[in-house]
């Protein structure tokens, strides 16, 4: 088991400030629910896992996630009991060592309660900062930004997705809204700057199958290309070349190709 609490030594006051000093006032924290979550058992009292918004009196915003005896389907950490937030939470840290850049977690604690394992994360708000799927979404219905332009933000989370998995780390559940750039909405327009960046969010799925995994592509790169249809078939292209490192598709890149689309035609 992960250690069973953490709390960033910058946000130790202004939770204390806020009314949040322990793992009672965060489990009894009211605030607008983002995500309901998952329930699993005979009724929603057996298992649940929910996200909620809250704004601190300081103004800062961030996210609440709470869980109750909510652990992965795996046969051996369902009999430890390891909730899922617990595995986030340790996989978050070998993200961070490994320089790989994700939301930040500003609280993390775990603890079984009169017979219940409960566990939660605070995470700071990702400011400035937009879901690709929402970009994605944008775009289609108003148009695409020039090629320089396409090409910067699929540079910026090619080099996020080749860093992890350089580090031997599959995301796992690489949607697009597990991607986030920094490319605000302003007016309701996205606003590209200069210098993109982008980070996963929801770690919990990471898994660790070495440098050489072919699961890097068969898992996370099929999960991002069935999710990125949207954009035009040149871009998808350029990324997966860039992805190997390649100017032309070799018969080992057209194998590999296989694997994402599922099609034996790839020209």
């Amino acid at each position: 088991m992960t250690n069973k609490s953490f709390t960033d030594p910058q946000w130790v006051s202004i939770f204390e400030q806020a009314g949040y000093p322990d793992f009672d006032s965060w489990w009894q924290a009211e605030g607008e629910l983002v995500e309901e979550g998952n329930f699993r058992g005979k009724d929603k009292t057996v298992s649940w896992s929910n996200v909620h918004r809250i704004t601190l009196n300081s103004g800062e915003i961030v996210y609440l996630k709470r869980q109750q005896n909510h652990f992965p389907t795996n046969t051996l950490l369902r009999l430890l009991k390891i909730p899922t937030f617990a595995i986030e939470w340790r996989n978050y840290q070998k993200l961070q060592s490994a320089g790989i850049p994700t939301m930040r977690i500003l609280q993390f604690a775990n603890r079984k309660h009169e017979g219940d394992r409960q566990c939660l994360i605070v995470s700071k708000n990702l400011t400035g900062m937009s879901e690709l799927n929402n970009l994605v979404e944008w775009y289609d219905q108003h148009g695409w930004p020039p090629r320089a332009q396409r090409r910067a933000i699929l540079r910026s989370i090619l080099d996020l997705v080749k860093k992890a998995h350089q580090a031997g780390i599959i995301h796992n559940a690489l949607y697009g809204r597990h991607i986030y750039l920094n490319i605000p909405f302003v007016d309701g327009t996205p606003v590209i700057p200069t210098e993109i960046n982008s980070c996963f969010i929801d770690l919990e799925r990471a898994k660790y199958p070495g440098k050489r995994s072919i699961k890097f592509i068969s898992r996370d790169l099929k999960v991002l290309y069935w999710n990125s249809l949207k954009w035009s078939n040149s871009d998808i292209m350029w990324f997966f070349k860039q992805y190997l490192g390649i100017t032309k598709l070799t018969p080992d890149a057209k194998q590999k190709a296989k694997l994402i689309i599922g099609s034996p035609k790839i020209k």
